[in-house]
């Protein structure tokens, strides 16, 4: 008997491929490892921490069976199985396919563009609204059969490139059917320059391949550089107002496909053809508003195509119940003629031979490039330039919603990237463009679809129907693809123009009807341009209607600036109601500033300043630009004006311009040069934030009465670099008395010297930290002389400058609250004195009279920031109450 050999343990990474593949076999039915084994193995090839023990008995035991099986089947076994489990809604998508393919299959090419096989006397054609009358011979036979396999193309390969590029699992792709309309433009413009040979079709083909090559590599550009967002901006009532206007033409095409005839007085004589599909119609619109809940949801998602399935067979027991023959109705126009070269006779052979017949590869061999007019494709631009934007506004409406609909997180700049690879290889074969679409996405989702094998498998199925979707059309009644594309056109009209009243104010549904009318009449260039010319407009008239340039105004009278230290005499003169800050006006300005707005912007200023009584006109005005937007030269030229007009009509003495931003106004023109123009404190000044205008302007005022007071011997700098080392302590101590004198107002001075005894002198360089962010507060300091700067750590580094004079950490000492910002020092031999934690307990609990000092000065720092003009002029929820 032999022994076997102890199991021994094996490192993952020592594991050859033959022995990972015996053992997956063993173990785990041998999964595919190109995917299968994700879920159950790690990286190295170890099950997910347990330890595997393999002898080469075990080996040995397996190896005979393994070679028995069939690899690669089995590793795809689960793939397989789960298909299988799939067919329903493998075969319910592809059913969709053919159901939609067929009616705009036969759509691509205008009525007019008769079909060769075709009665000649048959009147159908085609005007393309500008004068033209298209009346011509196809080319080539079987124009519907081409028009569905290029549908079909278009399909598969979307279908093929989202099953291996999207991040979706269950996403369906579809040629893009709302650029029918753009097809039919393009196909006048050719046959004007070519006429109605091959040659015209060879340069429509190559039209079409180069808008989805085009298409696709917008769609990649804006994935790879992450700029799927771009596709937001789209005016939202210039698209619906294009969904109308599509809806309107893919309604008259499937009329037009129905009578086989174009839209006109033909429709009487065509009539029969058409209460059949209107009865279809109204059959399914009357059943779907039945079938609603009380939210108007529908009940019934399937409805509508399970609907469409059903025209046919109930066509068939129509005519059949009516004792019309088959015949009888195909000769009377009810049918689509033959779609192929099959002989009918029933054979294998003769179903077989779309196989090789030279029409079913026509779409590959129509472009000829020595027969393109360059001529026609330069005339193309325009309406390419069209179907290139149109094509972009469906994806970023899709992807996000089914999303949403199958609860998959997926990056919108990914996918862009997988319909740039999708459009950019079918536009190579001379093919149309195709999406991810979200209907058939969601009916596939939701009936089970899942995977990459069943996405391949719909792939696969539409693939025959490339080349037995025509013959099976063949049997299709007209008024089925006329039904189709009469309610898809409904829908649309619907949501465009019935769907958005009253979600829209009256000049953007205006216009959402003037694109409809627009696209119907003119066609899609047309609409375009439409477009555009609403859009502008909507934005001029609410720009001047529905956002007033002049955000609001006030006095400064209870605003307060940074420059808190100054002295009592200063603070009487601003403080006063002849010669202080009421003498001040704020003016807050917002939005854009162009040609529209402002002659109303200026009016408006002048309306403000004049509502003062008489007597009492504001002596400074600060207009604050900080929520303008924008600024043109216009405007530009008008916000100079308004300065001189301020100053010579109605005596403003100084005007101050605050643009809100160290790069100063947002205008392409320098305008600060031009108003920063002040001398004196008079004429006009630019700051850089509304601080800094206040500051000015109480400068200003302050000069007005004693130019002197502006010279503060006590706040500026008491010790210069150079003299530290002969000024005396004492002197020093006066100085610090007198800053904290201005804190106390009212105060004794013998009650200030007594409350500074408490405090501690420190020196400090360039470069020390007074304290972190988030530290215990132990210490209250009093700036003597030098420079310091407080930051906020975690919130966008704010920084705050402190001037001599100031009291900091007195808030968080008084509350023991821990630091709220970090305080570093910027110059050397910086002077602060110091009360200490253990100071300020004794001081509570020994001299009240000192200590209530302290808390005033916390009380008047809090007022002050609390009147602080960030505070006020943006928003009114901190009033001086």
């Amino acid at each position: 008997m032999s022994k076997e050999i102890p199991p021994k343990r094996v490192a993952p990474h020592m594991v050859s491929p033959t022995t990972r593949l015996l053992r997956d076999s063993m173990l785990h039915g041998n999964p595919d490892f190109y995917g299968a084994t994700d879920e159950e193995f790690d990286g190295n090839g170890s099950n997910n921490g347990v330890n595997t023990h393999l002898s080469i008995h075990a080996i040995n035991s397996t190896r005979k069976r393994s070679i028995r099986r069939r690899p690669i089947l089995h590793r795809q076994w689960r793939s397989i199985e789960s298909a299988v489990s799939q067919l329903p809604a493998i075969a319910l998508v592809t059913l969709f396919h053919l159901m939609v393919g067929i009616p705009f299959g036969v759509s691509y090419f205008p009525v007019g563009w008769k079909s060769s096989t075709f009665a000649a006397g048959d009147d159908i054609s085609t005007s393309d609204g500008g004068g033209f009358v298209m009346d011509g011979t196809f080319p080539i036979p079987h124009k519907e059969a081409l028009g569905i396999r290029m549908f079909l193309f278009s399909t598969i390969i979307g279908q093929l490139t989202m099953t291996y590029a999207s991040n979706f699992r269950n996403c369906i792709a579809l040629q893009m059917v709302e650029n029918v309309p753009f097809c039919q433009s393009l196909s006048y413009i050719v046959i004007s320059h070519q006429g109605y040979g091959r040659e015209a079709l060879s340069t429509l083909f190559f039209l079409f391949g180069l808008a989805s090559v085009i298409v696709g590599a917008v769609f990649y550009t804006l994935g790879r550089f992450e700029l799927g967002k771009v596709l937001y901006f789209f005016p939202a009532h210039v698209l619906v107002g294009c969904i109308g206007g599509i809806g309107v033409f893919i309604a008259k095409t499937g009329l037009e496909v129905t009578a086989n005839a174009s839209f006109g007085m033909v429709f009487f004589e065509k009539m029969p053809l058409l209460l059949v599909v209107f009865g279809f119609e109204a059959g399914l619109r009357v059943l779907n508003h039945l079938t609603k809940d009380s939210t108007g949801t529908s009940r019934y998602p399937l409805l509508s195509p399970i609907y469409f399935c059903l025209i046919t067979p109930v066509f068939y027991l129509g005519i059949w119940a009516s004792g019309i023959s088959v015949e009888t109705a195909f000769s009377e126009g009810y049918f689509f003629p033959p779609l192929d070269d099959s002989s009918g006779d029933g054979s294998v052979m003769s179903f077989l031979s779309p196989l090789w017949s030279e029409s079913t590869w026509d779409i590959f061999r129509i472009v000829d490039f020595s027969t393109i007019s360059w001529a026609a494709v330069t005339e193309s631009i325009p309406t390419m330039v069209a179907l290139v934007l149109f094509s972009l506004i469906h994806v970023p409406i899709n992807i996000p919603a089914f999303a949403v609909s199958s609860d998959v997180d997926v990056e919108i700049n990914a996918e862009l990237v997988a319909h740039g690879y999708s459009n950019g290889i079918v536009g190579l074969f001379g093919g149309l463009q195709n999406y991810m679409a979200y209907t058939q996405s969601i009916i596939y989702y939701k009936s089970g679809g899942n995977g990459r094998a069943s996405s391949l498998a719909v792939a696969g199925l539409t693939s025959v129907l490339f080349f037995f979707g025509p013959s099976v059309a063949s049997y299709m009644p007209r008024c089925m693809a006329g039904t189709l594309l009469l309610h898809c056109g409904i829908d649309l009209f619907l949501e465009g123009v019935y769907d958005s009243y009253g979600k829209y104010d009256y000049l953007e549904y205006a216009g959402i009807w003037a694109i409809t009318v627009v696209m119907t009449t003119f066609g899609m260039e047309a609409a375009l341009l439409m477009g555009a010319v609403s859009a502008l407009l909507t934005y001029a008239i609410q720009s001047v209607t529905y956002l007033s340039p002049v955000r609001g105004s006030m006095t400064a009278a209870t605003l307060r600036s940074s420059e808190w230290n100054r002295s009592p005499e200063a603070f009487n003169v601003l403080d006063s109601d002849v010669t202080g800050r009421v003498k001040i006006e704020v003016i807050q300005l917002q939005g854009h500033l162009f040609f529209g707005n402002i002659s109303l912007f200026g009016e408006t200023v002048k309306k403000i300043i004049q509502s003062n009584p008489a007597g009492k006109l504001p002596f400074i005005v600060i207009i604050d630009f900080t929520l303008v937007l924008g600024i043109d030269s216009s405007a530009a030229q008008a916000i100079i004006k308004l300065r001189d007009q301020l100053s010579h009509q109605l005596g403003t003495k100084l005007v101050i311009f605050v643009p809100g931003s160290a790069s100063g106004f947002p205008c392409e023109i320098n305008i600060s040069e031009q108003l920063n123009t002040a001398r004196n404190f008079s004429g006009s000044h630019v700051c850089e934030d509304m601080d800094q205008a206040l500051i000015y302007a109480e400068d200003a005022l302050i000069a007005t009465v004693n130019k002197n007071l502006l010279y503060d011997s006590i706040k500026g700098s008491f010790l210069s670099n150079d003299q530290k080392d002969i000024i005396s302590i004492e002197d020093e101590k006066s100085h610090a008395i007198e800053l904290l004198f201005r804190k106390c107002p009212g105060e004794s001075r013998q009650v200030v010297e007594k409350f500074l005894s408490y405090f501690t002198r420190e020196t400090y360089n360039k470069g020390d930290v007074l304290w972190k962010q988030g530290t215990k507060s132990d210490s209250a300091k009093l700036l003597v002389s030098g420079d310091l700067i407080s930051k906020l750590e975690y919130e966008a580094e704010t920084t705050e400058t402190i001037s001599i004079g100031s009291v900091i950490g007195e808030s968080g000492l008084v509350q023991g609250s821990n630091r709220n910002s970090t305080v570093y020092v910027l110059v050397d031999n910086t002077i602060l004195y110091s009360l200490s934690s253990e100071a300020w307990e004794i001081m509570k609990k020994d001299d009240l009279q000192s200590a209530q000092l302290l808390y005033s000065i916390v009380v008047r720092y809090l007022t002050l920031r609390v009147q602080h003009v960030s505070n006020r002029i943006f928003e009114t929820r901190c009033l001086p109450i």
